[in-house]
């Protein structure tokens, strides 16, 4: 298990991603409905499954990515995602235009690691990835 943990970040709440907490909508632009910015959850101890509990940090489920890649130091949010029952690995500008630092290091992780990579960059989505992988992500 990871000894990481979220502290006082609260990015994958602020409204930079999207899901329903208790019947309350959020998506980008308007955070949960529930969340202190920057110190938590005011019903963290109620809070639902999905997307809530069940949601997973790339920063703290995997610790190939560095410290320093702490998604309130960075303004950004690293996960792993799945479409057509593909994996692979996201980052989600979430208060800046992702740093051209971050984005390096993840590139090279992910064709590192073979994995599947989306970004986006200034409202830009770009990937890399498998051939079943590229055709799940052309519109």
């Amino acid at each position: 298990m990871s000894k990481r943990s979220c502290g006082s970040c609260t990015k994958c709440c602020e409204g930079w991603l999207s899901g329903e907490a208790l019947g309350h909508k959020f998506y980008p632009g308007k955070p949960c409905h529930f969340i202190a910015i920057g110190k938590g959850c005011s019903v963290y101890a109620k809070r639902p499954q999905e997307p809530c509990v069940s949601y997973k940090c790339g920063w703290i489920s995997n610790e190939d990515i560095p410290e320093w890649m702490k998604p309130s130091d960075i303004n950004a949010i690293v996960d792993f995602r799945t479409i057509n029952d593909i994996q692979y690995l996201k980052v989600t500008e979430a208060g800046s235009i992702l740093d051209s630092k971050v984005l390096s290091w993840l590139i090279q992780y992910a064709l590192t690691k073979q994995l599947n990579f989306v970004w986006m960059v200034n409202g830009n989505e770009s990937w890399i990835g498998s051939p079943e992988f590229n055709q799940a992500m052309k519109p």
